[in-house]
This record gives structure tokens, sequence and C-alpha cells, in this order.
């Protein structure tokens, strides 16, 4: 009761404030675009050693810290009518399922929050700890990760609650740029996988839409970005805490715009490397890129103002086992702000395919398609990569299911997942 008359006050001062600096016109406009909205960021680099997400070949824990983790939390919209959502960052190779859930609990017994209007979006860093190995790992290095995996669950739930806690009158807008730092990474020899590389004249995703977050007097408080690559500009040969590119994009766009909180989600790139990639400072070489583009577009762009708070629609596919008992899953959630933008959520690592035939199929212009979000566990390839085979088509979900066997697979995933979002975009989002 007490918080929804504090943010009712902010709202009445947060239109007073908008009203003055524009001489008091259009008050409806004004008035409709504003929205509650609040960031928080946590630190969550581990203290001591763990073992390493990502990179079969390391089998010891790190060996000091590189760089820090960050998780950052925007919450959007009020407590009434259960308008909160909340886009929760995270500096990590793969939050375990379960973590996120105990997370979504304790936040959701202290909001209004529901399931569909809460996406915890991954970096799939590979410079992290591998919280998601933990069951397979004994001994003190397994007492290392329940630590650690205790003190992220306690982070992730004061970051969430500190952003619904921080939220005051402001506005949404969006736009889209590009960088050209991630490069295909399937080298094929007569149609066929035969390795990693950089290919560039292979399919990648080099748009860059940005969420611009600002207060009712028009202050920078928060950008989010989303980028279709995998952070593993380091490789595992490193073995260190860091957060590669995404980690220094934030630092490098938070140095360019003091005050303000940057957050990376990350599209469907898991065919994709940052290219090219080896060392520390390649990561910082490819975050300042993104910055720049970033501060480019603050400056230059045609931003597009968003409804105050999305409408939320989920859902998760099972797939049975063919000869097996059991199922896999595979969550697909959409935000839409009214016909302006729709924000597309996928679980898993998916392939460049899906948002390429994506914006075909629906209004390219007006989407933002994010992958790695609330679980990270199979690789969702493409009818196109399942013909070419190779490293992510082993360890997809479409072979889990056929035991290797993924021609078996009817319908095809591609199709499956295409049919899900059908079903939850609005029919306006369909190409004429």
């Amino acid at each position: 009761m007490f918080r929804s008359f504090v943010y009712q006050l902010l709202l009445a001062l947060g239109i007073a404030a908008g009203l003055l600096l524009c001489g008091g016109a259009d008050t409806q406009a004004d008035e409709a675009q504003l929205v509650p909205v609040g960031v928080a960021k946590v630190d969550i680099t581990p203290e001591q050693p763990v073992r390493m997400y990502g990179y079969a070949s390391r089998k010891t824990e790190s060996e000091g810290i590189a760089g820090r983790l960050k998780a950052k939390a925007l919450a959007i919209g009020g407590e009434a009518g259960n308008e909160l959502a909340v886009l929760l960052t995270v500096d990590c190779g793969a939050v375990p399922a379960d973590l996120r859930e105990e997370v979504f609990r304790r936040v959701q017994s202290k909001t209004s929050l529901k399931p569909e209007r809460f996406m915890l979006c991954n970096s799939h860093n590979h410079s992290g700890p591998n919280l998601k190995g933990m069951a397979s790992i004994s001994g003190v290095e397994h007492e290392h990760l329940a630590t650690y995996a205790q003190q992220l669950t306690d982070r992730l739930e004061k970051v969430v609650l500190d952003a619904v806690a921080a939220r005051q009158p402001g506005r949404l807008s969006w736009t889209q740029g590009s960088v050209s730092f991630a490069a295909n990474r399937r080298v094929l020899t007569d149609g066929k996988w035969t390795g990693f590389g950089a290919v560039h004249d292979a399919p990648v995703d080099h748009g860059l839409p940005v969420l611009r977050v600002t207060g009712a007097d028009g202050a920078l408080m928060a950008v989010v970005v989303n980028y279709a690559c995998h952070n593993t500009t380091l490789r595992g040969d490193f073995k260190q805490i860091h957060g590669d590119w995404a980690a220094c994009a934030q630092t490098a766009i938070e140095a360019a715009h003091p005050g303000a909180a940057a957050l990376v989600t990350i599209g469907c790139g898991a065919d994709a490397d940052p290219c090219p990639h080896g060392t520390v400072e390649l990561c910082e070489k490819h975050g300042r890129a993104l910055a720049t583009e970033v501060s480019r577009l603050l400056e230059e762009a045609n931003w597009r103002m968003l409804p105050p708070t999305p409408a939320a629609a989920a859902t998760v596919l099972k797939v049975s086992h063919g000869k097996n008992p059991g199922s896999e899953t595979f969550q697909v959630a959409v935000w839409t702000f009214g016909d302006e933008l729709a924000m597309i959520f996928f679980s898993d690592e998916v392939v460049v395919d899906y948002a390429r035939r994506l914006k075909q199929e629906f209004d390219g212009g007006r989407l933002w398609i994010s992958a790695y979000t609330n679980d990270v566990s199979r690789y969702i390839v493409s009818k196109r990569l399942l013909s070419e085979g190779g490293y992510e088509v082993r360890s997809s979900l479409s072979s889990r299911v056929t035991d290797g066997h993924h021609e078996q697979l009817t319908p095809a995933m591609e199709d499956r997942i295409m049919e899900a979002v059908e079903s939850l975009l609005p029919a306006g989002y369909l190409r004429k």
C-alpha cells in the first residue's frame, strides 16, 4: 500500500516536471509515456577459485580475477494490474534453472511479478563459474561452487528487489544500430561441417537493437543492448575470471555515460564467435566498438517511443524422446510494447537462422530477439545446420531427443519454434 502511494506521488511529480520542461504542451501524450522504471546492479564475482564454465579442456579452478562480473536488473511498470516486468542480465555461462526458479520464487513472494514477466538473460560467458556443471564436480571444488551458488542466489534476489524499489517515472524508447565483430564460426567443406574458424561470408546477425531508459527529466538512466555473438573472445587456455566482450561493453558504455547502467542480452549467436579472439585486450576492443555505436545512436538516432508497459505471453514446448520416456523443453516468451516493438526471448543456444527467418516472416524492423534466457541446456539448430552436421548439431536438442537421429524429429524444431512465436505475437507483426 505504502509502495503504491509513493509511486503515485512520484508519478505525479514526474508528470509535473515533464510538463514544465515542454511548456505544458500535449499533456495527455506526455502522461501516457511515463512509466515506473528502476535499475540496479550488483557485483557477482566469485572471491575464491572456482571451476569455470565451458571448454572441457579446463580441468582446474580459476587462477585469479581479470575482470569483475555483474548482474543488473531493469524493473518496468507498477504493481496495479500485475504490470511489473523485470529484465535481469547476468554475467555468467548459465544460471541453473533451479537457481533461477528460487530467485523468482523469492521475488514473487514480495511483488506482483508473474512468470512470463521475468526474464533472466545469461551472457553465456565462458570465463566465469561453472554452476551448470556443479553436479558432476566433487570435493572442495564442489564446495566452492555451492558456496558461490548461494551467494549468487542472494545477490540476484537483492538486485531485482533493489530495481523494483528504485522505480521512478521514466520513459522507454528504442532504435537499432549495428556492430561487426561477430563472425560465423562453422567451416564447411563440400557443404559439411569440418571445424571452427571465422567464415565471413556465412550467415551472421550484426544488428544491435538498443532500449533507452530515461527519467522524467530526460536524463539517461539505462540502456539495454542485444547482440548475437558468443562470449568466447577468451579461449580454453585462459584461466582467470572475466566477463568477456559483454562485460567490457557494459563498462565502456557506463564510462561514456556516467550515472547510466548498461545491460547486455545475447541474440541468436550460437554459431557466431567474436573475431578476432584470444586476449583480454580484444574483449575490450569489441566492448568499445559496441559502446561507440551506442553513443552514436544516443546522439544521432531517431528513437521510437514505447508504450509504458509490455504485454507478456509465454509457452513451453515439450519435445518427447523418440524411444525413451520423458521429454525436453524449450521456452519461448514475448513482450510486446503495443505495435512498436516485440521482444522475443528464447531459452538455450539458438543459431542465427532463427533470427533471419523471424525477420523475414515478421516485421524485422520491430523485433528484438534474445536467446540464452531463463535456461541454457542445448543448442537449437536449424534445418540448414542439420544438413551440414557438426558440433552444434551433435549437441542439439534435436539430436538429444532422437538419440542422434535428428532427421527423425518431425516436425523439425525450427518449424515448432516458428509456430510457437506466431501463436504468441500479435497478428500485426506478421508481414503483409
